[in-house]
């Protein structure tokens, strides 16, 4: 049996379509997020590093709420900040910084704890940790066909 096959797991499928110059849609289970794609531009949402950030907090803040509740903590707040660079040449973003702040009345240690399994368990945490390259395709619609000389 292919290993990949064994590993499978949950499947994601998100469709990002683009609205205008400024703007896409991007569309989950019946859930839409706004996102900007005007270069230059933020005013029409979220840009594509802002996204990837966004994505990287909302996992971290998942794993915080799944393992705090097995681990039977109590969390009053909880907040993911982020700063990245970005370099122009070529375009890539070279850090990533984050703080986690947590709220709670629970010892030091537990918390330290539910952080460091956060971190460890996150499927975005764990995929840019890891480096995994995107594999894709072009699919041309509705183009015009080149005429034979």
């Amino acid at each position: 049996m292919d290993k990949q096959a064994v590993n499978a797991g949950m499947s994601y499928a998100v469709t990002v379509t683009r609205q205008d110059e400024r703007q896409a849609i991007a569309a989950a289970r019946g859930h839409e997020l706004k996102l900007n794609i005007k270069k230059g531009d933020g005013s029409a949402g979220f840009n594509a590093a802002e996204t990837l950030l966004a994505a990287l907090g909302a996992c971290m803040l998942t794993n915080v709420n799944t393992i705090a509740a097995k681990m039977r903590l109590q969390l009053n707040d909880a907040q993911m900040r982020f700063t990245a660079v970005r370099q122009d040449e070529p375009p890539i973003l070279t850090e990533i910084r984050y703080e986690l702040v947590l709220d709670s009345p629970e010892l030091p240690e537990k918390l330290e704890e539910l952080y460091r399994l956060s971190v460890k368990w996150g499927t975005v945490t764990s995929t840019l940790m890891q480096g995994l390259t995107p594999q894709g395709h072009l699919t041309l619609a509705n183009t015009v066909q080149a005429e034979k000389i």
